[in-house]
């Protein structure tokens, strides 16, 4: 999981050497063979680039060993459960591998700064959502972004067979029989039994799967889609408590679906909601403007040292915005100025990963507002 604080550290972390390597990675199939010879020719990119940025051939292959390490096989257990995108980032202090829910594109940076900036949209609030996908053979919880599912680790919901029939106290001649489903809950599945006795354990295993995810998202208000068949389905609607369960569910069972497919069917339901918070921002911002441009920035010089200080309560940032500069927290001042110097860092990045640290929202640009809105624009909390 990517924490913003773990990289405002990486930006903030400067001198030569600094390497920063992105890639996508594959949990399965002939993709995953190529993922460590990826990673392979990317380190001999940037032992070359080392060298000819004056460090010793030696010194480059000491340098880069720990990542280089991982580059013999798919058997290395270091590939086996990986997200969909890698960021390797290595300085004389040591070695850093992050995953992310973003399938990068090939990258290879060295200087004296890391780069960070393919991590940000993984930070963005562009909406966090759950699936429950459940079926009479298990259950899993998702948490979910526009960018995929990560099944939620939580012992509330490892409702076990023999768990779940002492709690329920099913007769023995119901004709059940134990299976596991893909994720942490396992659940009984309906052997020959009467039509009425079958409804009737299937309530039973709804309402107890709903009690659990109604207390692991206790504390939580992101939309719940719930994939399931129509009865399966049917039952959780009107046993779970949580209040925002989404009306559209997915009515198929769910080990029908693909991850991928399975988190395209969820977004698509959720993606007007999700974005509303994004539209609500713009048309704050563009109100603001409209009035004279109170409490609001367009102007990279001025949104940095605010939220640095913590004055910003949004941002809207295009994916492509950068600009390279020096800040001074004293003067509470930045200078834009493409001369590199050992302090010269992504203005652009360095105010966002601030606005997410100060507790303020990050949203990406609409791509069909380039034309209309600016690369970055700020609302301030005051």
């Amino acid at each position: 999981m990517i924490v913003h604080d773990e990289i405002r550290a990486i930006a903030a972390d400067a001198g030569f050497p600094r390497v920063s390597l992105f890639l996508p990675t594959h949990s399965t199939g002939p993709e995953l063979r190529q993922d460590p010879i990826r990673l392979k020719t990317m380190l001999r990119d940037a032992a070359r680039a080392l060298v000819g940025q004056g460090l010793g051939a030696a010194e480059a292959d000491d340098l880069l060993a720990e990542a280089r390490a991982h580059t013999a096989g798919e058997t290395d257990p270091f590939w086996r459960r990986r997200d969909r995108g890698l960021a390797v980032f290595v300085s004389p202090d040591g070695t850093r591998f992050l995953d992310a829910p973003l399938p990068f594109a090939e990258q290879v940076h060295v200087g004296r700064r890391f780069v960070v900036k393919p991590l940000l949209p993984a930070l963005m609030r562009d909406g966090a959502f759950y699936v429950l996908a459940a079926s009479q053979e298990g259950a899993v919880l998702y948490r979910g972004n526009r960018y995929g599912l990560e099944a939620v680790d939580d012992p509330r919901l490892g409702i076990g067979a023999e768990t779940f029939l002492g709690r329920t106290q099913f007769p023995n001649d119901l004709g059940f029989h134990g299976a596991r489903g893909s994720g942490s809950a396992q659940v009984h599945s309906l052997g020959e039994s009467p039509a009425d006795e079958q409804q009737e354990q299937v309530r039973r295993y709804a309402d107890a799967l709903a009690a659990a995810v109604d207390a692991c998202l206790a504390n939580a208000a992101a939309p719940l889609v719930l994939a399931a068949d129509d009865r399966l389905l049917g039952m959780l609607r009107k046993a779970l408590k949580y209040g925002a369960v989404v009306e559209d569910g997915i009515r198929e069972h769910p080990q029908s679906l693909s991850p991928e497919g399975l988190h395209a069917r969820a977004y698509d339901r959720v993606r007007d909601r999700l974005d509303a918070d994004r539209r609500a921002a713009i048309a704050r911002f563009e109100a603001r403007r409209g009035d004279g441009g109170v409490a609001m920035a367009t102007r990279v010089e001025e949104i940095v040292p605010a939220a640095y200080e913590g004055r910003v309560e949004a941002l809207v940032v295009a994916p492509d915005a950068a600009a390279e500069g020096v800040f001074s927290p004293s003067e509470s001042r930045a200078i834009v100025s493409p001369q590199p110097n050992p302090n010269t860092l992504d203005l652009v990045d360095f105010a966002v990963l601030h606005t997410l640290a100060n507790g303020g929202a990050v949203y990406a640009r609409p791509v069909d507002r380039a034309d209309d809105f600016p690369p970055v624009g700020a609302l301030y909390r005051f």
